[in-house]
């Protein structure tokens, strides 16, 4: 299976020793990847295997470090860690298929096999990324 999705912001960014769930910046980033991914997924998640993840970020280098992008990416597709606080408040806005306790692309980003990330110019479209994510459909 394969799916292409295009964001307009950042994607999430995990940084520091501190979970990215409870960041005020990175909550509307991890709404809009798990949204997007879900949408593309047809509205309810698929658990893949052998996954593939591709990125193209377009944000210059004060957007941040690439390596935490893929890292919140990863991270962000998987269900938010048990003893992570979530405050059901911040996630209303969002399908409930999407809420963080629940994985979207896969239940351990172990499953993750090949990663490509790229770093262009934004122009004038602004900070956005597009993700492809390949993988086996786990039944």
């Amino acid at each position: 299976m394969k799916f292409l999705v295009a964001v307009q912001n950042l994607p999430p960014k995990k940084d520091g020793a501190s979970s990215m769930w409870g960041k005020a910046a990175e909550i509307p980033r991890l709404k809009a990847l798990r949204s997007t991914v879900l949408e593309a997924f047809g509205g309810s998640s698929i658990l893949l295997d052998n996954v593939e993840l591709g990125l193209v970020l377009y944000a210059d280098e004060r957007a941040g470090d690439l390596d935490n992008f893929i890292t919140g990416i990863c991270d962000g597709l998987m269900a938010a860690h048990t003893r992570t606080p979530i405050f059901d408040t911040d996630w209303e806005d969002i399908p409930a298929n999407a809420h963080p306790r629940l994985p979207i692309a896969f239940e351990d980003d172990s499953v993750v096999k090949k990663i490509t990330a790229e770093r262009v110019d934004p122009g004038i479209g602004g900070f956005r990324y597009e993700l492809s994510i390949i993988g086996t459909k786990v039944d």
